[in-house]
């Protein structure tokens, strides 16, 4: 009786270390197809997609729950089934998983440029719409055609992306429409560059690539610059100011204009609208 009682509990025992074993494969096996989805070495966070009816679209980071915007890697975005799409097939109330390098400059919205890889794990969540649409209405205000474009200078650092807002432009001269339906002319005759204080960017030691991302897009540009230590050397004086030097810009493969920054340099950017023109100024110190 007692050798009938123990081949069963060998019975027994067998049978459980079998089943912890497939267990134990089950997860692995999971645990393995978890992390081929991600690329080694990146990030990846979750968010929602949300777009306007005109186009305009914002990414919702469903973690931290703020807003920001990300250039969607060509040839690097798939549905659920693993099969590639365009951003023409995302929808508003789209789930993502987003994959980078996690590197996100500090502005309103944030920035995210570094992003290498998109998936879709959800289409059109109706609660996720209900909750965020806010931003879209928050970030895409319809713009009052008297406003001038606005200018971010955007570079890349040790830490961070960083975007800088350059608040008012030097001078310019602005054509539009009132409500009356009436053209309306502003002009602004501003200081040189030379004589006044303008934003300051960051300190270089060595030249840095640098972005000017309009929030419209102009049809030509200018960037002139001066050495930094002709600053106040013209405050009082009836001298001529000196010529600048132009600098070249080219666009980059986000579609905004780029520029090597130097130490030590004034900057001046004249953007040509169809509705005019507008001067924006910034200083680069070494």
């Amino acid at each position: 009786m007692f050798k009938k009682t123990n081949k069963i509990i060998h019975i027994v025992i067998l049978l459980a270390a079998l089943i912890i074993l497939a267990a134990a494969a089950g997860i692995r096996n999971h645990f393995m197809k978890t992390q081929a989805r991600q690329p080694e070495g990146e990030n990846t966070m979750k968010a929602v997609y949300l777009q306007k009816e005109d186009g305009n679209s914002i990414f919702i980071n469903l973690t931290d729950k703020y807003p920001f915007t990300g250039t969607i890697p060509q040839g690097e975005l798939y549905d659920e089934d693993g099969e590639k799409i365009t951003e023409k097939d995302l929808n508003n109330g789209d789930v993502l998983d987003i994959w980078g390098n996690g590197i996100i400059a500090q502005s309103y919205p944030a920035q995210y440029n570094g992003i290498t890889k998109i998936q879709r794990t959800e289409q059109a969540n109706q609660e996720y719409i209900e909750e965020y649409s806010h931003y879209l209405e928050e970030l895409f205000v319809e713009k009052d055609p008297s406003q001038r474009p606005n200018l971010n200078v955007c570079y890349t650092d040790d830490l961070a992306q960083v975007s800088v807002s350059i608040p008012d432009p030097l001078s310019y001269t602005w054509t539009y429409e009132d409500q009356n339906g009436e053209s309306q002319t502003i002009t602004t005759d501003g200081p040189h560059i030379l004589q006044t204080e303008s934003t300051e960017i960051t300190k270089l030691s060595e030249p840095v690539q640098m972005e000017l991302e309009f929030d419209e897009k102009p049809e030509s540009i200018q960037l002139l610059s001066w050495e930094d230590s002709l600053l106040g050397q013209y405050q009082d004086s009836a001298a001529q100011l000196p010529e600048g030097t132009a600098v070249e810009v080219t666009e980059n493969e986000k579609g905004n204009l780029e520029f090597t920054a130097q130490p030590g340099t004034i900057y001046q950017v004249r953007g040509q609208w169809k509705n005019g023109a507008v001067d924006y100024g910034f200083w680069v110190p070494a």
